[in-house]
């Protein structure tokens, strides 16, 4: 959820505010008077919405029509139907599909001949009924029409017109709230969120409704749900009183023991997410959900607070402060050492040698008690350190690891699917036949294991695709589901990392002298643009935004902090948390 609470800010606000009918003023006479230095919290955004007008005109009531159905998002619509004949108001469906375009006076035109009023719309993302939000790529644009008939009293309403809504960005971002839907992974002991956008006003009634009808289809397959495939709520509506939200389900939603105890906590952990709601109730049928209270989702784990490094051509790490490397008896890197990275499970480090041999190491795990302080000045080892070959391939691109403790690589022309080996060398691999034709340039793994991302390339255009890990019960891969394509207009890139359990950084090709582009990615939200460094050539995170570290050609480190890269050491080839 960071990009959405990312972009929700003063600036959109105001742009919100523009697009409204305002009449506030500002004092200009009068006492000065001290305040109490206590600010109220801010009232939720409710858009005023006006009926029709005596002897409007064609435009005029479309125009007031789309500021109606803006305003219905905070009611009920009904001030919007009063724009439509008796028949269209019956048969419109406002929630089918919301079309965010962005802010900014829309033109329409009219035309007598057909009695059609016709908008072309900038489209910048849509949302679907179960709330799920697919961004669209820069200039793509809509035409929407809107069939004008006069009614027996000589005025104008619409009576032709496709089921759904048009919102302006401003507007969604005050009406709209985006929610974490809570599902297990298939062990059942972590948190897989599946990220969706309701109405504000009705977040928690969509969001438990949503939660009982499953996954996206993006991780059907990759997690559990204690809600039989017959469950449904009882009553369309989530009550909330006094924080405490109440779920009433029929007969037919409840499972078996350990079924009942992980719906209670899928239900609980999700709407506790939305605002105001600090406790949740849950009823089948009139009694309590219950359960055998066996559920225990935990958050996904969090990267260890060490990152791995190549330092002076030796295997090191960074613990936030100070540089270290391997002592002189351990030796240097192995010739063409590359793609650095830390497992979960072992505090192994692993990478690449050459083109295609997948390696490991145990010689940091012990952390700086056996290491030594890195040098300023490259000081080579006499011999090189012993490792443990893993995987031999013929063109890997760098691995990333799981909380299970397979490591993922992959050919890079993307011929041969995924590769996920474990800590003894057994290597599975995975098909992914919408990777073939492409050239991968990386992929990374999210923290709950449910999902992966990759980095490719394909015609000369850049796709940032996930796909659905489906696991047995040991946590071993078994499949790889479809892929579903996330983040727009990304440019070419280099790396990526997950900056928390939805969110990844994209890390872009360096431009000569300018600032690699980086592009931070919600998995089921919007796509945030910005600046590295230039000639950054490697990027991990552990944490959030402000946990972001990019590496540059010549060895210096920069971590986010604000707006603004500062470096904070140099010296080190690569840089990688767990992941």
């Amino acid at each position: 959820m960071i990009a959405a609470r990312r972009w929700l800010g003063s600036a959109a606000l105001a742009a919100a505010a523009m697009l409204l009918t305002a009449c506030t003023t500002i004092p200009t006479s009068g006492p000065v008077n001290e305040g109490t230095g206590v600010v109220s919290s801010a009232e939720p955004f409710v858009p005023i919405a006006d009926g029709p007008r005596l002897d409007d005109g064609p435009t005029q009531i479309v125009n007031g029509f789309v500021r109606a159905s803006t305003a219905g998002f905070a009611s009920d619509f009904s001030v919007a139907r009063e724009f439509l004949t008796q028949e269209a108001a019956a048969s419109w469906d406002p929630t089918e599909k919301v079309i965010v375009f962005d802010s900014g006076a829309l033109t329409p035109t009219f035309d007598a001949t057909t009695a059609t009023v016709t908008y072309d719309i900038p489209v910048k993302a849509t949302v679907d009924s179960s709330g799920h939000l697919t961004e669209a790529a820069d200039g793509t644009r809509q035409t929407l029409r809107f069939g004008m008939q006069m009614n027996d009293e000589g005025q104008w309403r619409i009576s032709g017109l496709d089921n759904g809504a048009i919102l302006a960005y401003a507007s969604f971002q005050g009406l709209f709230t985006d929610v974490d839907l809570i599902f297990a992974s298939v062990d059942e002991s972590t948190q897989v969120p599946d990220q969706r956008w309701f109405p504000a006003n009705k977040a928690a009634t969509l969001a438990a409704k949503e939660l009982v009808e499953g996954p996206s289809p993006l991780l059907a397959g990759a997690v559990h749900t204690g809600f039989p495939a017959t469950s449904a709520l009882e009553v369309e509506s989530v009550q909330v009183t006094n924080g405490v939200a109440s779920v009433q389900l029929t007969a037919d939603s409840a499972g078996n023991a350990a079924e009942r105890s992980l719906a209670q906590q899928q239900m609980d952990l999700t709407l506790r997410s939305v605002g105001g709601i600090s406790a949740v109730t849950v009823t089948v049928g009139g009694l309590p959900l219950g359960g055998d209270g066996s559920a225990a989702l935990g958050p996904a784990p969090l990267p260890g607070i060490e990152a791995y490094a190549f330092v002076n051509e030796r295997l090191g790490m960074w613990d936030g402060a100070d540089v270290w490397q391997v002592r002189n008896s351990v030796g240097g890197l192995p010739p063409n050492s590359r793609g650095i990275a830390r497992t979960f499970t072992d505090g192994r480090a692993v990478w690449l040698l050459g083109a295609g041999t997948l390696v490991s190491s145990d010689a940091v795990y012990e952390g700086a008690k056996s290491l030594d302080p890195a040098p300023e000045s490259d000081d080579p080892a006499g011999s090189v350190m012993k490792t443990t070959t893993l995987y031999e391939g013929t063109s890997l691109i760098n691995p990333s690891t799981d909380r299970h403790g397979w490591i993922w690589t992959a050919e890079r022309d993307g011929e041969h699917g995924l590769i996920a080996v474990d800590g003894s060398g057994e290597a599975i691999q995975l098909d992914a036949d919408w990777l073939r034709g492409t050239t991968i340039q990386a992929l990374a793994l999210s923290r709950d294991g449910a999902r992966v991302a990759v980095l490719s390339r394909a015609g000369g255009r850049q796709m940032l695709e996930f796909a659905a890990i489906v696991r047995g019960d040991d946590g071993a891969p078994l499949s790889i589901g479809e892929p579903q394509t996330y983040g727009i207009d990304l440019g070419p890139s280099i790396g990526l990392t997950w900056l928390d359990d939805l969110t990844v950084a994209v890390l872009g090709e360096a431009g000569g002298d300018v600032q690699n582009d980086l592009w931070l990615v919600d998995v089921g939200g919007f796509t945030t643009e910005m600046k590295a460094v230039t000639n950054a050539v490697d990027i991990t995170a552990r944490q959030g935004e402000r946990s972001l570290i990019v590496v540059d050609a010549g060895g210096s480190v920069y971590i986010r902090s604000g707006t603004v890269w500062s470096k904070v050491t140099t010296g080190v080839r690569e840089l990688a948390y767990s992941g």
